[in-house]
């Protein structure tokens, strides 16, 4: 709570200390770090601030897969006081890793300092929404100590929506926290039933990225605001700024660089996110690309924090459709075009899906509803044939399926 408000030459510093320590144990104790610095002719003293961090390669996903989580772990942990993680996978396969105790508490400070900033308080009830049933028994007496009741959004159907809204009304939490996508069939089932009128102070959302006509859908169902989160594998925690203007990064957690196509690390602008996880000493991620593009500013927030400050969260890097001229096109362009009035698109197009197929042609799937015409699929087409110079196909669906993770993937790239 107070270091929220050090300067920047005090969080510099407290960020150099972490990483001198990280970079010397890393390459003291884990196989890959130590064989990395010798082919580069490193010396750990050679890493002894963020500038550089440049020094030293882009580590990603693949590498990580292909060299082995043993070559990444450090001998110097004991077992005592690890645990073991993974990444949703909700893209892909997802990437098991180990963490320490220490690490892991540090991020349960950060989410709790960012719930803090929504005025929650520990001991406050809450509600977590999730895909699946709690099956742990951890976990359950982890929600009675926390006040916290569990409730699976599986099955996405009017009975379980009916259930939940109840379970909603009876317990009063003051938070409810859930994934973007399926709490937006939520709120959508509650707009149409208005006997269902309890309305929580805040809604945290994590997991996929909150786009802003489904924050304004939730919002208005629930009567509340949302605080949007953000958090990967060797990243710090990402809370939304109590103003809403922007969001916050944990930098007492992690170094974050956002860099161009190019490589070079940008200060405003649209950029992949490189993460350095300064308190992770059982499996380092130093320089790793999360995959995640996001906007971010240089320009102080109003609220007086001096973390880093985002503006955007826009998702993956294959969220992103590369065409063979060269244009790039992110979730944003199609949610943008989806909800334009002419010639009818919006009131005619429940919901979409982009795949890039292998022949570099382009296939849209459609839920649509009655007024859907020919004209308005003809649009389509010529519409995003001229942007992308690739031929145009439709699909119409009855439905476009969550993935197992509660993740809705607007766009897919084959």
């Amino acid at each position: 709570m107070n270091s929220q408000w050090w300067d920047e030459n005090q969080m510099k510093q407290y960020q150099e200390e972490r990483l001198r320590i990280l970079i010397k144990h890393s390459v003291a104790t884990v196989p890959y770090y130590r064989d990395l610095f010798k082919e580069l002719r490193l010396n750990p003293d050679d890493i002894s601030s963020r500038r550089d961090l440049k020094k030293l390669p882009i580590l990603t996903k693949t590498i990580i897969k292909k060299e082995g989580i043993d070559r990444f772990t450090s001998s110097a942990v004991s077992k005592k006081k690890i645990k073991n993680f993974s990444s949703s996978g909700s893209t892909g396969e997802p990437l098991f890793y180990f963490s320490t105790k220490e690490a892991y508490s540090f991020i349960l400070a950060s989410n709790l300092r960012g719930w803090y900033w929504m005025n929650y308080r520990l001991g406050d009830k809450y509600i977590k929404l999730s895909q699946n049933a709690r099956k742990s028994l951890i976990k359950r007496l982890q929600d009675k100590m926390s006040r916290n009741l569990y409730l699976a959004t599986n099955p996405l159907i009017n009975s379980n929506f009916e259930y939940i809204l109840n379970e909603i009304e009876k317990y009063k939490p003051k938070v409810i926290r859930c994934y973007p996508d399926p709490l937006l069939f939520l709120a959508r089932y509650k707009k149409k039933h208005p006997k269902f009128f309890y309305h929580p102070q805040s809604i945290t959302t994590t997991g996929n990225t909150l786009y802003p006509e489904t924050r304004s859908e939730i919002e208005t169902a629930f009567g509340c605001k949302i605080f949007d989160s953000y958090s990967c594998e060797g990243n710090s925690t990402v809370f939304e700024c109590p103003t809403h203007d922007c969001y916050h990064s944990t930098e007492e957690y992690g170094i974050s660089e956002v860099i161009d196509d190019k490589e070079n690390i940008i200060t405003t602008g649209l950029g992949r996110l490189i993460s350095t996880d300064l308190w992770n000493l059982a499996h380092p991620f130093i320089r790793y690309d999360t995959q995640d593009f996001i906007e971010i500013d240089d320009k102080p927030c109003i609220c007086g924090r001096k973390h880093l400050r985002i503006n955007k969260i826009l998702g993956r890097d294959n969220e992103v459709l590369i065409m063979e001229n060269g244009h790039r096109f992110i979730v944003h362009n199609f949610t943008g075009f989806f909800q334009t009035d002419s010639p009818g698109i919006k009131r005619s197009v429940d919901q979409f899906q982009v795949v890039k197929k292998n022949d570099q042609t382009i296939l849209f799937r459609l839920v649509v509803n009655d007024k859907y015409s020919e004209s308005v699929a003809d649009y389509i087409r010529s519409f995003w044939e001229n942007e992308s110079k690739t031929q145009v196909t439709i699909e119409i669906v009855d439905q476009i399926p969550i993935s197992l993770s509660g993740k809705n993937r607007f766009i897919i790239n084959d």
